[in-house]
């Protein structure tokens, strides 16, 4: 039995349901899909995922954030030149800069490390760092390890309540999907790696691991997928969601 695991686990895990998908509010909010292109930043694009959809639920209204500025802002923040980023370093440039709209700083099909925000666009994109938004940490960075049970129940908790999950994984480094969800490898097959969000779940004892996890990919390959709790189990590296607080005027709960 792995680590997490045992009866009032079990007991969690049954009061979830059998099936979570996010992805018809992403599409209510009108928050569809972005692609890297030839960039290494799907963590960018992962965590701007994240981060769009905690802001739509707060403001009740989406911003499409722009991936340049939390690009720029996390290099700041890990005083670095480079294309891509760590959860953690995205975060603390958001905490530290905030984010601003796609339209005033829009995304560059080569990255260039001289390139910095206008003075203004850095004003304007401050106000979001009181933005009522948080970062929740599920599993920190290993890349030595997989998910516990424990891990595998948090995430499905995160999904359930609403929240879409960032996730770093090793990665196939020849992909396969078969109807759209992505084939297991060996751990010779996979490198370290590649970054999707997390946006459901689906329960289903025919697939291996028992299920699977509902996938947006900014990469090549399938972008709207899925891949087993099996493949998660063996090669997620690290799990964080972004939760906001409520409207305001909501009823607190």
């Amino acid at each position: 039995m792995t680590a997490g695991a045992g009866p009032a686990a079990g007991a969690d895990a049954a009061a979830l349901p059998g099936a979570v998908d996010l992805r018809p509010a992403f599409a209510r909010w009108g928050l569809a899909q972005r692609l890297q292109g030839g960039r290494g930043t799907c963590s960018v694009f992962t965590m701007a995922g994240a981060l769009e959809y905690a802001l739509a639920r707060r403001q009740q209204q989406a911003t499409v954030l722009s991936v340049e500025f939390l690009n720029w802002a996390s290099n700041q923040a890990a005083t670095n030149r480079d294309d891509g980023s760590f959860f953690s370093d995205l975060w603390s440039g958001f905490e530290r800069f905030g984010a601003c709209p796609e339209s005033d700083w829009p995304y560059q099909p080569r990255f260039d490390p001289a390139l910095a925000p206008p003075g203004p666009v850095v004003a304007s994109a401050a106000r979001l760092k009181n933005a009522g938004l948080r970062l929740r940490w599920i599993k920190p960075w290993d890349v030595t390890t997989g998910l516990t049970d424990d891990h595998l129940l948090q995430i499905k908790r995160a999904l359930a309540s609403q929240w879409p999950v960032c996730g770093g994984f090793r990665w196939p480094k020849q992909e396969r999907w078969t109807n759209n969800v992505l084939v297991m490898a060996p751990p010779s097959g996979v490198v370290d790696g590649h970054s999707v969000l997390l946006v459901g779940y689906q329960d289903d004892p025919a697939q291996p691991g028992g299920g699977l996890f509902l996938i947006r990919n900014s990469g090549r390959g399938q972008h709207d997928a899925a891949l087993t709790y099996e493949f998660a189990r063996a090669y997620m590296n690290d799990a964080a969601f972004v939760e906001s607080d409520p409207p305001p005027g909501a009823p607190s709960s």
